[in-house]
């Protein structure tokens, strides 16, 4: 129930940033996915991506299986070369957050430029730059939480 919570959380947090800064697109969905990626079971990781990703392309004008592919791919690749000592590397996670976030979204301009002229997307520094920005931020504050919240357990971050 948290984890859905967290889902609804960050769509209406995408879609009330995108308004109030005039379609710029804040991810704040990349960290929400990372943590998954890294503290959920594979089981868990995919449930959740393909329910968030359901919810995306529900909001978004992104068709699912490539936002899927998308998704899985970049978790897939981030769980399989993360290190341990990137958790206490705040350089390292704000780096992770960038390139985990350019990972998904550019799946969907390459199957954009397939389907549709490429000189007509949205590939544009403005957008691109807030978006990877912002996902790099968010993703080391949510991981600083994350590592707080985990000391205050008693647990090993």
């Amino acid at each position: 129930m948290r984890d859905l919570l967290l889902v609804l959380l960050v769509l209406f947090l995408q879609i009330s940033f995108a308004r109030i800064f005039g379609g710029l697109f804040f991810d704040f969905l990349t960290p929400l996915l990372l943590l998954w990626s890294i503290t959920k079971s594979v089981r868990e990781m995919i449930l959740w991506t393909v329910l968030t990703g359901l919810l995306v392309s529900a909001v978004f004008p992104q068709p699912l299986l490539v936002l899927l592919t998308g998704l899985i791919m970049a978790q897939w690749l981030w769980r399989v070369t993360f290190f341990e000592s990137w958790r206490t590397r705040q350089g390292m996670v704000f780096a992770a957050g960038v390139v985990f976030s350019f990972m998904w979204q550019i799946c969907g301009y390459i199957f954009a430029s397939f389907t549709t002229d490429l000189i007509l997307m949205p590939l544009c520094f403005p957008p691109l730059a807030s978006s990877v920005v912002s996902a790099g931020l968010f993703t080391v504050f949510t991981f600083r939480v994350a590592r707080f919240k985990a000391e205050l357990e008693g647990k090993v971050w």
